[in-house]
């Protein structure tokens, strides 16, 4: 199943999102591909994200780089995304290769917020 993102809720000026699917690099057919602007509009990196990692059971080398490509992004524009509910097998992968020095996770829902509303975060991620 290819990945897909949605919009579960909005909350105090955080977006909830949640991720479906395998991420692999069908899913990333072009260095445009951000997912996000699909759902969050052409300002999408300028928000502040808590993406729900929990129904993705795998993620290849394209994800990872659209993960950190995205945060780029997001960073540049003023916006900030957290990853939380990430797999076991996933949150390995990730941390291994140190991605959350790029993308900060939390353990669930209320630690993205946490993340996402704590100034050294916020400034972390400019």
């Amino acid at each position: 199943m290819a990945l897909k993102l949605s919009v579960i809720t909005r909350e105090s000026g955080i977006v909830f999102a949640a991720a479906y699917g395998e991420a692999t690099a069908g899913d990333f057919t072009t260095p445009d591909a951000v997912l996000f602007d699909t759902i969050l509009g052409p300002s999408w990196s300028q928000q502040r994200v808590a993406l729900d990692m929990d129904a993705v059971p795998y993620l290849d080398s394209s994800a990872i780089g659209w993960l950190i490509q995205v945060q780029k992004h997001f960073r540049d524009a003023g916006g900030c995304l957290v990853l939380h509910s990430v797999q076991p097998h996933v949150k390995n992968i990730l941390s291994l290769l140190k991605v959350e020095r790029v993308v900060p996770m939390g353990r669930d829902s209320g630690a993205a917020k946490n993340l996402l509303t704590t100034s050294e975060t916020l400034e972390w991620a400019k």
